[in-house]
Parts: C-alpha cells; structure tokens; sequence
C-alpha cells in the first residue's frame, strides 16, 4: 500500500506514541470513506472489470519491471518511477510476525495467503519460529519509536528513510521492502513488511495481502492495472484473480530473475497464453 502523499515526518513519531486511539480513528474513517466510494472491495473475479490476455501482458509489464522509488547517489530513497528486472525469490520463503500489535487473525490470514501462493507459484513459503528472511512487524506506536531508536542506534536508519516515514507519518499505514544479496541478479534475499498495529477490518487486511504480494517481487503500483490491488486508488483490498495471475506469470520457469524488460516481455505473451487460454475479449463477447 502507498499513500498518494509522502511527508517526511520522523519527528513526529514522539507525538504519535500518546495517540495511538486517535490514529486508529483516522484509520477507520478513512476505510470508511473509501468503502463509501465502492472501495476495499473483497471480490476477487468482479464481473464489472473484465481483462483481456493482453491487458494481463501489459499490466504484467508495468508491475513487475517497473519500481516506485530508486536509490540516489547517496543511497537514499528516491519516489520516482524506475524501470528494474525481474526480481523473485530463488530459496524457501520463512516468515515471522512480531509485535505485541499481531493477533492470530494476523496470523490465519498469513497462513492462507502462504498456502494459496505457494500453490500458485510452487513457492516454499511458511512461518517458522527460528531465523526468518521475511520479518513482519505489526507494531503499535510506543514499539515503533523503540524500534526506529534501535536504528539509529546501530547506524542502520539512514539506509531505511522509508521505514523512517512510515514510523512517524500516518500517510504510511504499512510498507513493505526488500533486499538482494546482488541488486543485478534479481534475486530477492531478505524482504521486511510493516504494519501499523492501529488498523483493523479490510483496511488492515489489504496491507497484509499487497504488502506480501509487493515483497515476492510485484513492486510498483499503477493506476491502469484493474482489477487489482496494485493500484492506488485501494478499489480493491484483497488478491484477486487477475493478480493470482501476475504471480503465477512472475514465477513460471520461463523467466529468470535478472531478466530486463527486454529479454522478459517477449516471452510474457506466451506465458500468459499457456496460463490462460483462450482469455477473453470482452469486446468481441
């Protein structure tokens, strides 16, 4: 999830640990609002926005090649939109959730979203109780500041000015990130979702599923790919069909992580083809 406006707001991190309540109402008002406006949609195959196998290519093309922020020359984060290869995870996934924030419904929808991408593109991705490559933390305010203190502490908080924001801003309900062992290899070593523990119903859900989505290797969001939940505009909360597909696409053995756009989407196609023959067009129906 991203928000539409990004304001640096580390210092304010202080304050929102005695406002915890108060975030929470902002959160569900906005869920409101949004759902008020046919937002948060729960539907996964809606009758109302019909894809063709070559929209799939091109929205394929515009999420998976293409990043929201690049890396300055002093290594900060930079929004702005970024071409990149493919990126995926080559080992097993193991994830874990901390946070005194974490609830076993937390817990339910993480083990049905592993189970259900995990059949999808044959990923090996389960919790585990040792030493996880995918860290969730679900935290309320008093433990995000001790943890933003716990970077600083140890230099790590200027590489992470995104978790920085997301720490102090409330334009920030969750983010999610991830690390190579080799940027030019594609191949995805580490990744770190957060969440802020205020949210609750679809709002807090929709973080779960594009956030875990995002960090197996979708990355950008665009405002023409529907219907999905890579898209901004949040008409959609939960993984639906069309993104099943972007993920089974992503991890067929046709493509390589470290695939430019060139050397992939001539062969996308095709993929898509295979995956979905005979896809329809709503126009010719």
């Amino acid at each position: 999830m991203r928000p539409r406006a990004v304001l640096p707001a580390l210092l304010a991190v202080l304050a929102l640990c005695a406002c915890a309540a108060d975030q929470g109402a902002s959160y569900r008002e906005y869920a409101a609002m949004l759902a008020a406006d046919g937002g948060l949609r729960s539907d996964t195959a809606p009758a109302d926005a019909p894809f063709t196998n070559a929209d799939l290519a091109m929205d394929f093309g515009r999420i998976a090649l293409f990043r929201e922020y690049r890396r300055d020359d002093d290594g900060r984060l930079v929004q702005e939109l970024t071409p990149t290869r493919i990126s995926r995870w080559t080992d097993p996934i193991r994830y874990q959730i901390v946070g005194a924030g974490a609830t076993e419904a937390d817990r339910a929808e993480y083990a049905m979203l592993a189970r259900r991408i995990g059949a999808l593109t044959g990923l090996d991705l389960a919790e585990t109780s040792g030493a996880p490559n995918l860290s969730i933390l679900i935290l309320g305010p008093s433990e995000r500041y001790a943890f933003i203190q716990a970077l600083e502490e140890d230099g790590a908080a200027a590489r992470l000015p995104l978790v920085l924001q997301w720490a102090g801003d409330v334009a920030y309900p969750c983010i999610g990130q991830v690390g190579y062992d080799d940027a030019e290899s594609g191949r995805i070593s580490g990744a770190m979702i957060m969440i802020k523990a205020e949210l609750d119903g679809m709002l807090r859900r929709s973080c779960i599923h594009e956030e875990l989505a995002q960090t197996l290797g979708l990355m950008n969001d665009d405002p023409d790919v529907r219907p999905s939940i890579f898209n901004d505009d949040q008409e959609f909360a939960l993984l639906t069909e069309h993104d099943e597909y972007l993920l089974r696409i992503l991890y067929h053995p046709r493509l390589r992580p470290g695939m430019t756009a060139e050397e992939a989407l001539p062969l996308v196609a095709g993929i898509v083809d295979e995956l979905r023959p005979g896809g329809a067009d709503p126009a010719a129906e």
